[in-house]
């Protein structure tokens, strides 16, 4: 019985230290294997070590072996490469919906799942722009209780919010019953598209702006919704406000148009400027954009608009948020 449990301790922790300290680039030759046993107060021998190496091959672990003076054993394939572990670290990282305590321990346990000769280029400093106005868990609880009704197909209720001067929640309206049809994330805030049983409408909820949400147990209302229809297009997600317009640009700001538009848009060369066409959502903060470049940018397709902002610009008079129904 001893022998039996001896060597499931070496085999365990020899699959320990391979997880743990080793890499292609860090591997283990057979005599610092068994020197780091010893220090557990494991001994091994060079054919049990092939034996436990073939074992844990055997159980799924991707154990290596490179010969050579610089070589040893490792492990190859794991759960999360390097950099697929980077890249979730660093969405963590920049991810404001989650208290810095928790989100320090989960950084930890991911961190803990690469080698340690890794860990430290994962915990790279992040500046994060804001804090979210929201306590973190508030909003986490709403999301868990929005999947919820999703999943169950039912309605539920919530009591919107806003601020006061204190920088208080306070509510600002009376309950309200709502069947939630899909969340949506766009300017790093959840939004939630839900029919409105008062008002008989699709809607978009912020979830930062809910408190008290409960589920009520009726049914889903409401028709099917296409979230399609609702995927965040530049400057909004509003369907109704969509329109497909053309920009007249200078070069400065090429990268800029860019990063709104995304590099799947064609950048048409006229003279000293381009011209760029996109499905934007027009309202305030495309204004606020074009007018925000002055000069560099002006709307020139359709009609409406582009004659909306030479009339305003000219006069610095604001702009409204709809598609005017006369043009």
């Amino acid at each position: 019985m001893g022998k039996h449990t001896d060597q499931r301790d070496r085999t365990l922790m020899l699959a320990r230290i391979l997880q743990e300290e080793t890499d292609d680039k860090h591997p283990l030759p057979l005599a610092a294997l068994v020197t780091r046993l010893a220090r557990h107060g494991v001994t091994a021998e060079r054919k049990s070590i092939y034996r436990d190496m073939a074992a844990l091959r055997k159980h799924g672990l991707d154990v290596t072996f490179r010969a050579g003076a610089e070589g040893g054993w490792y492990i190859g394939r794991r759960t999360f490469s390097h950099s697929e572990l980077r890249t979730i670290i660093d969405a963590i990282s920049v991810y404001r919906w989650m208290p810095e305590d928790q989100k320090d321990a989960l950084l930890d346990k991911l961190a803990a799942m690469a080698p340690l000769p890794q860990r430290k280029s994962l915990r790279r400093p992040v500046s994060v722009r804001r804090r979210a106005a929201a306590h973190p868990d508030e909003v986490r609880v709403a999301i868990d209780r929005i999947h919820a009704a999703i999943q169950g197909r039912k309605a539920m209720s919530f009591v919107p919010v806003g601020y006061d001067k204190g920088k208080g929640r306070t509510a600002v309206g009376s309950r309200r019953v709502i069947t939630p049809k899909g969340l949506l994330w766009f300017g790093e805030n959840y939004h939630l598209l839900a029919w409105d049983h008062r008002d008989r409408t699709l809607r978009l909820y912020r979830p930062d702006r809910m408190s008290d949400v409960l589920s009520t147990g009726m049914p889903a209302q409401g028709p099917e919704a296409d979230a399609s229809l609702w995927d965040a297009a530049p400057f909004g997600l509003d369907p109704a406000r969509r329109e497909r317009v053309r920009l007249r640009c200078c070069q400065a700001i090429a990268g800029e148009v860019l990063d709104q538009f995304g590099s799947d848009v064609v950048l048409v060369p006229e003279g000293e400027n381009f011209t760029v066409t996109a499905d934007v959502v027009v309202g305030p903060r495309f204004w606020g954009w074009i007018a925000a470049h002055g000069d560099r940018a002006a709307v020139i397709a359709p009609p409406w608009a582009a004659k909306l902002w030479q009339e305003r610009y000219q006069t610095g008079e604001s702009i409204p948020n709809h598609r005017p129904k006369a043009v």
